[in-house]
């Protein structure tokens, strides 16, 4: 991987092999376009969550050096491992947040060998004098080192064992990308959006929406777990396409019997008349079609049986199923639905608009960021897939985490690339992450704050964005631009009795003085050089160059020489023979007396 300095390599005798991949040199990032991390944002808050006083440690804080530069080891899995190019996006991250931060660190991987164990891993970087390690993600060897009763370095893990969080070394913490713990979150926000009781006076119910996916099961047991501690009433659905038809028809809205007596007794009404003719007959015909649709549509306006529904299916599948929902049933999900990012991809577009009124979660990174605006922040190119740009978000966190777990600093909280963080490591290990709450409306993704969703009852009205504004195109060659016409100038007339009378008098300007005339010329004067320019209302007289006491012929009263860059330094009696002939000047050029048109 290209660096930003020359640095020499590592030298570890034991295996596994330690390799830089950073350097000390600073990249030249303006701090105001490249906040500290630590540094909360007004505009970028995580969904206004409440945070844990960090202003002071538990413990003494072991402060590393500031005057030398933080040392990352970054662990890797071995070159046959399932985990490695997952590995190797987070690592890309954890680069760029170092060469794009005011206080870049030196960055070390340190590579599984064959056989080779994490211990082994953690025991080269410390012989590499590492401050702290960032890794491994496999959830097994995280389990393996949340086991042990001491670590001999700060360990910032990527995966987490929340059953361990209590238990495991002080030495060791741990984040994760767990969509089980976003699970727990859109559930929880899907609870106090229920509303206290239905129009009809029963307990609000929640559809639990999911497919038979590996991914699709763990995200409904979380959603599961969380409803049976809230006491909420829930019913399960296995979608499949084949049964879409009679899944809308368990999920439509109900009249009430009042409403159902109406409709009836109208469309039998109707019916019972007897037409007189063939148009009376399509009257009565387009009469009941018309009642019928009046029926729809109270029916598509009604509460809907279930006021809410998680999803736990992929964008796709959602898209087959949001439109055979409600239309007042409120319909959370996982980042697992996200449909993409519409700025960059049709598909996406066309998914955002069949997921309309959705709420998911979200890293930040995913919907703030286009290819542009990504590259000038990170310094590198965009990943193209949706994991891979979670992965490098982990990386970017894992960075600003490692750096200040290096100091044993037991509260961190800042708002990452990934939601926001928070850990008290008095309490957990585990690093607790609030995501991003997103609503899909109108073809958009739109970022919304999670207490704005969190309102009992139908969904909120979601505020667009403004469109940007398109460039001015420029005109083609040959249009006519017509511009608006310069504005007039309003003259300012000053009367003598308006100025100050002890206003002192301006000073006398020095005004050339014109030599005796030169023997054998009567009319044309001749000036030293080194004399004073005439003033601008003077009369601007022609001067013979580079010498003196020479005479000069009068201007003629057709066309005035002009002085060119360069002149001769003799002029001869032959100057004043004919016209055209050579007086070591040019002719004045002709003046183009064509308007020039605003």
């Amino acid at each position: 991987m290209a660096t930003g300095a020359e640095t020499a390599p590592l030298d570890v005798r034991t295996p596994p092999a330690v390799v830089e991949i950073s350097s000390d040199a600073p990249v030249g990032t303006p701090a105001a376009a490249t906040p500290e991390f630590n540094a909360p944002q007004p505009s970028v808050g995580p969904n206004d969550a409440p945070f844990v006083d960090a202003s002071t440690t538990s413990l003494p804080a072991v402060e590393v050096d500031s005057r030398r530069t933080l040392t990352i080891a970054y662990l890797l899995p071995p070159d046959d491992s399932a985990f490695l190019s997952a590995s190797q996006t987070v690592a890309n991250g954890l680069v760029a947040a170092s060469k794009t931060s005011a206080r870049p660190a030196t960055i070390l991987t340190v590579a599984a060998g064959s056989g080779g164990s994490v211990d082994e891993q953690i025991d080269a970087a410390v012989m590499s004098g590492a401050d702290v390690v960032v890794g491994p993600l496999q959830r097994d060897l995280v389990d393996a080192l949340a086991t042990r009763t001491s670590l001999p370095i700060p360990v910032v893990a990527l995966n987490a064992v929340p059953e361990k969080s209590t238990t495991a070394p002080q030495n060791l913490i741990m984040m994760s990308m767990s969509t089980e713990n976003e699970a727990d979150y859109v559930a929880r926000l899907a609870v106090r959006a229920l509303p206290e009781s239905t129009e009809r006076g029963s307990a609000p119910k929640i559809a639990l929406l999911t497919t038979n996916g590996a991914w699709e099961t763990r995200i409904r047991a979380a959603y599961e777990r969380v409803l049976r501690e809230q006491l909420v009433d829930y019913e399960v659905f296995v979608v499949s396409t084949e049964e879409l038809p009679e899944l809308q028809k368990q999920l439509e809205p109900a009249l009430s019997p009042e409403d159902e007596a109406e409709f009836r007794q109208r469309i039998a009404a109707l019916r019972a008349e007897k037409p007189a003719d063939a148009a009376a007959s399509r009257r009565q015909k387009s009469r009941i079609r018309a009642v019928e649709s009046e029926r729809r549509a109270k029916v598509a306006t009604a509460e809907p049986p279930f006021a809410s529904a998680l999803l736990a299916m992929d964008a796709q599948t959602a898209g087959l199923v949001r439109n055979r929902l409600p239309q007042r049933m409120r319909i959370w999900a996982t980042s697992v639905t996200n449909p993409g990012d519409p700025r960059t991809s049709s598909s996406a577009t066309a998914l955002a608009y069949d997921l309309d009124n959705l709420a998911f979660t979200e890293c930040p990174l995913l919907v703030r960021y286009d290819a542009q605006g990504f590259e000038a922040r990170f310094a590198t190119a965009m990943p193209y897939s949706l994991s891979a740009k979670r992965l490098f978000a982990l990386g970017v966190d894992a960075y600003e985490m490692a750096r200040q777990w290096a100091s044993h600093r037991h509260n961190i909280q800042y708002y990452g690339e990934t939601g926001a963080l928070t850990l008290n490591r008095d309490v957990s290990a585990v690093v607790a992450r609030v995501p991003r709450t997103v609503v899909v409306k109108s073809g958009m993704l739109v970022e919304v704050p999670a207490k704005e969703l969190a309102v009992p009852g139908d969904m909120p009205k979601i505020a667009l964005p403004e469109p940007p504004v398109p460039p001015t195109p420029l005109p083609e060659a040959g249009t006519t631009v017509e511009t608006p016409s310069r504005p007039s100038v309003t003259s300012i007339l000053i009367r003598p009795e308006d100025v100050p009378a002890d206003l002192p008098p301006s000073p006398p300007v020095a005004r050339p003085i014109a030599p005796a005339p030169v023997s054998g010329s009567s009319t044309a004067p001749v000036f030293d050089r080194a004399e004073t320019l005439p003033m601008p209302s003077d009369p601007v007289e022609v001067l013979a160059p580079e010498t003196t006491g020479v005479e000069v012929p009068p201007a003629s009263p057709a066309a005035a020489p002009e002085i060119g860059p360069e002149i001769g330094p003799e002029v001869g009696a032959e100057s004043n023979s004919e016209a055209g002939t050579e007086t070591g000047t040019e002719a004045a050029p002709e003046i183009d007396a064509t308007p020039i048109s605003y």
